[in-house]
């Protein structure tokens, strides 16, 4: 009996030491588990705040690449823009003139350059129109044959500028040669007529006056320059005064002197229309004419070259 108790004990002793180092390697297991699992999360979240950290170094490089800065394209930008300005004010430098005199000594230097040695209009303006003169001209390629168109506005405007063909024109010039002297005097059609009413013009200059189709004309003759101013008798208008006043100014001012013609043409009434008045005259083979919308200036102009 006491062996089998003997044994009996040993064996509850066996069995108690075995639960007791079970439930050590038990506890053992959860606590390296636990600790296995916190270093994951700490891992996880190192691994994530270093995936934000990288987002956000990425973004910040999207928003600003190296080496350049906001104040640095801002400045670019400035520098871009201001060498577009100043190509383009540069570009439009004829047009700079504030003064309307030095607008017109530069056009018409300018157009002196296009076509050397022609001997161009001077006398432009009147106090009838806008006071910046500019022009605008065919080829200067050909200097046997060009035309000059003139225009009065209220700003100063470059020789040949895109926007003069948007104006009206108020005088012209046009040099045209012809293949002989014969069709060159053709071409002024110059007007000879004694006929009618005898005019007293000054300076012992006799004018004749006749009317037609509604109309009076008066003609007369200097030296090769055959002259005549029309009226309209339904407006009212006579065309004495007018020629009266191109009288006294030839007699101050001298017109080119053509080779065998030349033709004066005037109208008394007002008007926009610079073809309305002309002065044409021969010189060998070229035949030169003067256009503008105002006769006494359309004579001025013929006068100042």
């Amino acid at each position: 009996m006491k062996k089998i108790g003997l044994i009996s004990s040993a064996f509850l002793l066996t069995l108690a030491l075995a639960a007791c180092g079970g439930g050590k390697s038990t506890e053992n297991t959860d606590s390296r588990s636990s600790a296995a699992e916190s270093t994951t999360v700490e891992s996880t979240k190192a691994s994530a705040a270093k995936e934000s950290s990288s987002k956000a170094a990425t973004k910040s490089s999207d928003a600003k690449p190296s080496g350049t800065t906001t104040a640095d394209s801002k400045a670019t930008a400035s520098s871009t823009k201001e060498a577009t300005n100043n190509g383009s004010a540069e570009k439009q430098s004829p047009a700079k003139n504030a003064n309307p005199d030095d607008q017109a000594k530069q056009v018409l230097n300018q157009l002196a350059n296009m076509f050397p040695g022609q001997g161009l209009p001077q006398a432009i303006l009147t106090s009838q129109t806008n006071n910046f003169l500019t022009a605008a001209t065919t080829s200067q390629a050909d200097q046997n044959n060009f035309r000059v168109l003139y225009y009065a506005e209220k700003e100063a405007i470059p020789v040949n500028d895109a926007r003069v063909n948007q104006l009206t024109p108020i005088s012209s010039f046009e040099k045209k040669t012809y293949g002989s002297d014969a069709e060159a005097k053709n071409a002024v059609n110059q007007i000879i007529d004694n006929g009618g009413q005898p005019v007293d013009l000054g300076y012992n200059i006799t004018g004749y006056k006749q009317g037609a189709a509604g109309s009076s004309y008066l003609s007369w003759q200097e030296g090769n320059w055959s002259l005549v101013v029309r009226a309209s008798n339904i407006n009212g208008e006579s065309p004495d005064d007018l020629a009266k006043n191109v009288v006294n100014i030839l007699e101050q001012e001298t017109l080119p002197a053509p080779n065998t013609v030349g033709q004066i043409t005037l109208n008394v009434a007002g008007t926009t229309d610079y073809n309305r008045n002309s002065v044409v005259w021969q010189a060998g083979t070229v035949v030169y004419s003067v256009h503008h919308f105002d006769p006494i200036q359309a004579v001025k102009m013929a006068t100042s070259m």
